[in-house]
């Protein structure tokens, strides 16, 4: 009698290597002095002396009825997400590059796929943890939290993808690493500028607003704030992030380079 084996039908294979440099990349990471202070301490730190404050969480009037810590909220969160994917993550990447490290990995059994997304698995992690402290502490001290949870955890979702897009894209394009530091100052300032970090957006004007909405940054606020006082993040919002992430993802792996 014979036996008929059925073909396996094969697995999602991880990229070689990906435990041991995800282990590496993040002690690396965690020694990073601007990521520990601008990512994650002054974000931090800002939400609960907002949140603290008595005054800061009642509702003003020139805000819609939000607080200036339920309209600060959101902008924080997206300012600890621009800087790691405008800066720290482009940062990382090209100084690898311009040090030869991607190109070596290729004549290694390490697969240089398993450096890109240690990189993006770390930058979720820190996110992740950051905006969970930057939620749960302020609540300690008396703080609102977002009235709807989940909605504010998709327009989260929908947010950091657009943000590491914008990453990806700096450090795919650019070959220097000074170049890409660059550009991605003027791009963190253009974005936070977007986001109401100087202007809340409930204070913009209709036009100065409306722009901001076709903006990632400017939409990502706007989901946030959304969930934050007790709806669903809007269709529009969460479009714009969805193409503005389907256009630079398709970008960044067309021009993108290991050396």
């Amino acid at each position: 009698m014979t036996t008929t084996l059925s073909p396996r039908t094969p697995g999602l294979a991880l990229p070689h290597g990906l435990p041991g440099i995800l282990t590496s990349e993040a002690r690396l990471m965690a020694r990073n002095p601007a990521l520990v202070v601008w990512v994650a301490a002054l974000p931090l730190i800002a939400s609960i002396v907002l949140g603290a404050i008595p005054a800061t969480t009642r509702p003003v009037a020139d805000l819609d009825g939000s607080s200036w810590f339920t309209a600060y909220q959101p902008i924080l969160v997206m300012f600890s997400a621009v800087l790691l994917s405008v800066q720290i993550l482009p940062d990382v990447l090209t100084r690898y590059r311009e040090m030869g490290i991607l190109r070596r990995l290729r004549t290694t059994p390490a697969s240089p796929a398993a450096l890109l997304a240690a990189q993006v698995i770390l930058c979720l992690a820190v996110e992740v943890v950051v905006v969970a402290a930057m939620v749960g502490v302020p609540a300690a001290f008396g703080a609102p939290l977002p009235r709807n949870g989940i909605g504010f955890v998709l327009a989260l979702a929908f947010a950091v993808a657009a943000m590491l897009s914008i990453g990806m894209v700096l450090a795919s394009a650019f070959r220097s690493n000074k170049i890409a530091a660059a550009v991605g100052t003027v791009l963190f300032f253009a974005l936070q500028f977007f986001a109401g970090l100087w202007i809340p957006r409930a204070s913009m004007p209709g036009w100065l607003r409306g722009i901001s909405d076709g903006t990632p940054s400017g939409s990502a606020v706007g989901a946030l704030t959304s969930a934050i006082d007790g709806g669903w993040p809007s269709l529009l919002h969460l479009g714009v992030l969805a193409a503005w992430t389907v256009v630079l993802a398709a970008v960044s792996v067309r021009v993108f380079r290991w050396e």
